[in-house]
């Protein structure tokens, strides 16, 4: 018996019989990291986590744990006896019957490197050593995981992940991209290496130019579009909604909350991107599914506690207590990257961003600084390379305001994009652009 079988038994056998329901889930993941600067690996982490949440109930109480130790049955047997001090949640609602299924994908030479901590072949293999300057970190990890619920589920999955980004500088100039995948895809990343080093190669052969502020058409990359896109989707999140952080709290299924050519569909069955899964916390089986269609809102996401708070049916998304978020998809556009920047013609194209902020979540009034290679566009073709800028303006305009879409699908996470996503370039025809309080700022 594995550590994990060995640790959710255990768990089970505390909890069964002294609550109403319980959901038991043990995640076991071994990681290796390695930052780079100047293209050698400068440190290297390992890590094996033992991750253990147990879901209880008992008389329309419910209670959550979490813990992150490889022994935590003692504490979970004395948190057991202080539910009854608890007082009834107004989000009980009983767990569903099992209804998913396991669904697995590991690679064996992303689960070798994990597991062994070996991670010296990645910068031959990614030919890193010939392109100077060069800063950013790779990751590779396997998991495993077992979910067993009061209510019939018992499911087991495991999985591997392989993503990394990279920053490259040519003077003051720099450009970044990541990428993310299942598999020992190094094909995958040696594309995103090579859109770094072209973005920072082509920002210092252009003058620097500062744009006034004002509304602009705005090129967005999938590295912008993706962290953007994300906090789309965490609005759709019945719990958004339920407390107040939704811009989409006033919409309902069937209305338009975006441009007719902006799609987007969550996809916990794709088993490409890490983020996936047959089975959500409350056991029921997963599926695919339409966010945004062609503008139109399809669904919010629930589990069996949202939706019978909103009389609605759950969407295999539970989390312990609210929805949660596997991977996106962004349907691609009829835009070839040769045509990105014909269609938006004279405007600006931001490749990177952090410090994405929210002043206003139900209105979706948002700020977001841009970083790395930022250009300006005349006519066509990149002109001008500008320092940070500001967007500021609110998502439900931003939406309204998609254009046109790319053809070429890139797999993104990073720092800003925590989840797993597919996606274009995204045009978006009128942006509110400003500039930050401080323009400058160290070179991260």
């Amino acid at each position: 018996m594995s550590v994990v079988d060995d640790l959710v038994s255990a768990i089970e056998s505390i909890v069964k019989g002294r609550v109403d329901e319980y959901s038991v889930k043990v995640v076991r993941s071994r990681s290796v990291m390695v930052k780079l600067a100047k293209g050698e690996i400068s440190v290297t982490q390992s890590w094996d986590d033992l991750g253990v949440g147990l879901y209880i109930a008992r008389d329309g109480k419910i209670a959550v744990l979490e813990y992150e130790t490889s022994d935590p049955r003692e504490a979970i047997s004395r948190s057991v006896e202080l539910i009854d001090k608890l007082e009834k949640s107004p989000l009980y609602a009983p767990l569903p019957d099992a209804s998913g299924e396991e669904l697995s994908f590991v690679d064996p030479r992303v689960k070798e490197i994990a597991e062994s901590g070996d991670a010296s072949g990645l910068i031959s293999d990614l030919g890193l050593e010939e392109l100077g300057e060069v800063a950013g970190m790779i990751e590779a990890s396997y998991w495993e995981k077992r979910l067993v619920t009061s209510k019939g589920a018992d499911f087991g999955e495991e999985g591997t992940s392989f993503e990394g980004y990279l920053r490259a500088f040519r003077g003051e100039a720099s450009g970044q991209w990541s990428w993310v995948s299942t598999s020992y895809d190094v094909g995958l990343a040696s594309r995103a290496v090579e859109k770094a080093v072209e973005l920072a190669e082509e920002c210092s052969k252009l003058p620097a130019e500062n744009p006034e502020p004002g509304r602009y058409r705005v090129l967005l990359s999938p590295m912008i579009a993706g962290n953007l896109i994300e906090t789309a989707a965490r609005s759709l999140s019945a719990g958004a909604v339920f407390f107040g952080f939704s811009y989409f709290a006033d919409k309902k299924p069937g209305e338009r909350v975006a441009s007719e050519v902006f799609s987007l569909r969550e996809t916990p069955r794709d088993s490409s991107l890490p983020f996936f899964a047959g089975f959500d916390d409350e056991g029921v089986a997963t599926r695919d599914k339409e966010l945004i269609s062609r503008g139109i809102l399809k669904t919010f996401l629930h589990n069996t506690k949202t939706a019978k708070l909103m009389g609605a049916q759950t969407t295999g998304n539970a989390g312990w207590v609210l929805p949660r978020l596997f991977n996106l998809h962004v349907e691609p556009g009829d835009l070839s990257d040769g045509e990105l920047f014909d269609a938006l013609g004279n405007g600006l194209y931001f490749t990177n961003n952090w410090y994405t902020r929210f002043q206003n979540y139900p209105q979706g009034q948002f700020s977001t600084v841009t970083r790395d290679a930022a250009f300006i566009v005349k006519n066509g073709k990149p002109v001008a390379c500008t320092k940070r800028l500001r967007i500021s303006d609110t998502m439900p305009s931003l939406l309204s305001s998609i254009e046109a879409l790319g053809k070429g699908l890139w797999q993104i996470k990073w720092w800003e994009v925590d989840v797993p996503t597919r996606l274009p370039h995204i045009i978006v025809s009128d942006l509110g652009i400003s500039r930050p309080s401080l323009e400058g700022g160290p070179r991260l």
